[in-house]
């Protein structure tokens, strides 16, 4: 009886601090879509992840740009660092909470040069940021999701093509969700 009862207190304990997304229904948790360690070969997360669901936790994950992403709409987020022991690569996930309000965040923070790699008839859109002087910079826009992957640690072949397979792994789980 005694064990039972143990085990009991410990499953409520877990899916008690379990979190839910803050607007059921209109996303997965941004958490959710985040690509979990060597999805994408060799990458591991660093740290843990930076949640985002009030004013308070957008300013200390973004600080200085935390504002814009209020002002058009911001629910909920998350920040990753994941790190193949030479490259980092930081994964930015924002839910928005309308396709407008993801679409003009996108616009807002739309690169000076971009490379269009996706613009689709659903309204996603792709763009890598070449500019940068030491990596790359990927924007992305779906439905009530902006997102950005972004490293700066290196700027070769490869450091692109880890961030497109992140962006392939995200967008794979927007399309399950």
């Amino acid at each position: 009886m005694k064990q039972f009862i143990l085990l009991c207190l410990t499953m409520i304990l877990l899916f008690s601090t379990c979190r839910k997304s803050v607007e059921p229904g209109a996303a997965s948790d941004p958490g959710d879509l985040l690509p979990g360690n060597n999805d994408i070969s060799g990458f591991m997360r660093k740290g843990n992840s930076a949640i985002m669901t009030d004013y308070q936790t957008i300013m200390d994950a973004i600080d200085g740009a935390a504002q814009k992403f209020i002002d058009y709409g911001f629910i909920e987020g998350v920040n990753q660092l994941y790190s193949n022991g030479t490259v980092d690569i930081d994964v930015r996930i924002m839910n928005h909470g309308t396709k407008d309000n993801a679409n003009k965040i996108f616009m807002e923070f739309y690169p000076s040069s971009p490379e269009v790699l996706y613009k689709g008839a659903d309204g996603g859109t792709v763009v890598v940021e070449h500019a940068l002087l030491t990596g790359y910079s990927l924007s992305y826009v779906r439905d009530n999701v902006y997102m950005e992957i972004v490293s700066t640690s290196e700027k070769t072949p490869f450091t692109l093509n880890t961030l497109k397979q992140f962006y392939w792994n995200i967008d794979g789980k927007l399309d399950v969700r």
